[in-house]
């Protein structure tokens, strides 16, 4: 006869096999609905996502059948962490830890502007562009992916219509870097990657203001001079002895397309480098959720479900969706309504709860602002189960409510 126990963290160890978990599989990071511990990272992850499993006995490592016994033995007294004052204030260190990432990141965001913006003025007058310092700034930004990722992502929506170009550039770097983050990139991968997302549109310096600025649809004639800007990068960079054959490609070729109906030289979908189709994917990403002077952005819900229809002659199938699983079900920067009336921005994806990311609110259930906006994190098992348990009810407009989140960015990751 199977026989399950249930085990609350302390006493899992390698060897287990879990056949449930505390929450829907689909709500947790593990691709499999039944599964042996066998190594520590997955030991730890499981630690850390679920609040109790159910081990069974038969299909676990016969060298720990009798700890599992002993344990089968004893009453399980705990089964949901208990609603207690300290559950109750790991929001509010979840909100303290959060901001301090956003405020460390957006000092390197802000010194990453500022070379960018000399970059391409550098690049405008046909002087030499300071690659060493790109490399050192990448660098910064892909520690701190690895540590603070969503934090950076969601800087990526300080954006201004007026600066589009400086921004994009930044912003392709960040999604780049947190994308190749989740991708599974080594260091020495994402700093390439970075790097080719930061310097990608350098070329468009050299492209008439009038056309690159039009606010009106371009002519044929005016669409062939802005196709010329990925060469115009590359050959600005090809003899900087700074970049990488990667990066330079990602320059050259991040408006190809996997049918061979991109530019400069038409390459068709395995003659793309994935560090390259990596930068394409998040360019375009980047672009239709920015104001520009001709249109204004996407929401980033709009944009992801726009770009999953444009794979099929665009973009790898599977990397779009593995983009969608980076960013989010509910995307950083989206606007949402909670089933209790308030309205919030999100501003972290969770692995382990797709779809309850954490949320920072705007407005109270009578839509009125908050005095001082609170970080709620929807995965946190105080909110999951019971008459606190709170659901996202629907994505919003970003014009909603007339919210600015911009400015919301601005105040909450402003450093002294």
């Amino acid at each position: 006869m199977k026989q399950t126990i249930k085990v609350t963290p302390e006493y899992l160890t390698q060897g287990m096999y879990v056949t449930e978990l505390d929450r829907p599989w689909l709500e947790s990071p593990f691709l499999f609905q039944g599964f042996l511990i066998n190594c520590d990272e997955l030991l730890e992850q499981v630690k850390s996502v679920c609040d109790f499993v159910f081990i069974d006995i038969e299909l676990s490592d016969p060298d720990i059948r009798g700890q599992l016994q002993v344990l089968a033995s004893r009453p399980v007294t705990t089964t949901l962490k208990p609603t207690t004052t300290s559950t109750f204030q790991s929001d509010e260190v979840e909100q303290q830890d959060y901001l301090k990432k956003l405020r460390q990141a957006r000092i390197t965001f802000n010194k990453t502007n500022q070379y960018i913006n000399q970059a391409l003025e550098d690049a405008r007058l046909g002087t030499s562009i300071d690659t060493r310092q790109a490399k050192q700034l990448v660098s910064e930004l892909a520690d701190q992916v690895i540590t603070s990722q969503h934090a950076l992502v969601w800087l990526t929506f300080l954006k201004n219509r007026d600066e589009y170009t400086a921004n994009h550039c930044v912003n392709v770097c960040i999604l780049a870097l947190s994308f190749g983050h989740c991708l599974g990139l080594t260091k020495q991968q994402l700093n390439e990657v970075g790097l080719g997302g930061l310097l990608h549109d350098l070329g468009k310096m050299k492209i008439p203001d009038h056309i690159l600025n039009k606010p009106g649809k371009l002519t044929a004639d005016e669409f062939d001079i802005i196709k010329q800007h990925p060469e115009l990068g590359f050959q600005l960079l090809k003899n900087e002895k700074e970049l990488s054959m990667q990066v330079l490609d990602a320059v050259l070729h991040h408006h190809e397309r996997k049918k061979a109906q991109g530019y400069p030289d038409q390459l068709s979908e395995n003659k793309i480098p994935l560090l390259t189709q990596i930068i394409s994917i998040v360019d375009v990403y980047d672009a239709v959720t920015s104001d520009r002077c001709y249109h204004d952005g996407m929401s980033p819900y709009e944009a992801l479900n726009n770009i999953y229809k444009w794979a099929e002659n665009d973009f790898n199938k599977e990397m779009v969706e593995s983009l969608i699983k980076c960013l989010g079900i509910y995307p950083i920067g989206s606007l949402v309504e909670l089933d209790n009336g308030m309205v919030g921005v999100v501003i972290s994806a969770s692995k382990s709860a797709r779809l309850r990311p954490m949320i920072m609110l705007v407005l109270d259930k009578n839509k009125q602002y908050f005095k001082k906006r609170k970080i709620l994190n929807l995965a946190n098992p105080r909110w999951r189960t019971g008459s606190h348990a709170i659901e996202i009810g629907q994505i919003l407009n970003p014009s909603s409510y007339a919210i600015n989140i911009k400015q919301i960015i601005e105040e909450e990751s402003r450093t002294l």
